[in-house]
């Protein structure tokens, strides 16, 4: 602000004794000189206006994505037995459209608002000629203790879903982007599922 000011006068100075400086050959040139300087003084400050500006043009984060309350534990490795993860919903998959290969290549669990643990699978699936697979979620989140949907997720499917040769916007396998897509994206900050996705299957599980 004060590098603003410092500009202004200067040109103020200017307006008014613009020919009387015409004549003052060292006067002139030290005007010139002190322009100058307060030029590029002034210029990292324009040039870091103009980048947030331009930043400015991608959109920011939703505030319902920004207020994420949900924390994510991994415990994938606690569910995995000889190499395989062990579902908690096992008979959810066999209502989904699945290809040649498919696994749960994460688990996480959380506690939602209502003090109740949760708890979300990821399977990956996919044929031998993809390049890129598809990805489903299947949860209790939001559901009775005793329910379980699934759900197909774009945003961590490959768009070409016959053979797969398109990257999917967030990496299934990058474990904090996935996880932060699950928190932010997929969860509503209570602990449930948002509505923008539809289930593709649901079904009962057994109660522990």
């Amino acid at each position: 602000m004060k590098k603003y000011i410092k500009f202004v006068s200067i040109v103020s100075l200017i307006s008014v004794s613009g020919s009387a400086f015409a004549k003052t050959g060292p006067v002139n040139y030290a005007l010139e000189n002190a322009i100058s300087n307060t030029d590029a003084q002034l210029a990292p400050s324009a040039h870091t206006a103009l980048d947030q500006f331009q930043a400015a043009q991608v959109p920011a984060p939703s505030m319902e994505r920004v207020s994420a309350s949900v924390q994510l534990q991994d415990i994938t490795e606690k569910c995995t037995k000889d190499g395989d993860v062990v579902s908690a919903f096992p008979v959810i998959y066999k209502l989904i459209q699945k290809e040649e290969n498919s696994r749960i290549i994460k688990v996480f669990a959380f506690t939602d608002a209502n003090g109740t643990e949760r708890r979300v699978e990821v399977l990956f699936t996919g044929g031998d000629w993809m390049q890129y697979g598809l990805t489903y979620i299947a949860t209790n989140a939001g559901q009775n203790k005793d329910q379980v949907k699934a759900y197909f997720i774009t945003d961590l499917s490959s768009p070409d879903r016959e053979d797969g040769s398109i990257a999917p916007k967030v990496d299934p396998f990058n474990t904090e982007k996935l996880a932060d897509f699950i928190a932010a994206d997929f969860l509503t900050a209570n602990g449930g599922v948002k509505n923008v996705f539809g289930s593709v299957a649901e079904a009962a599980v057994p109660v522990n």
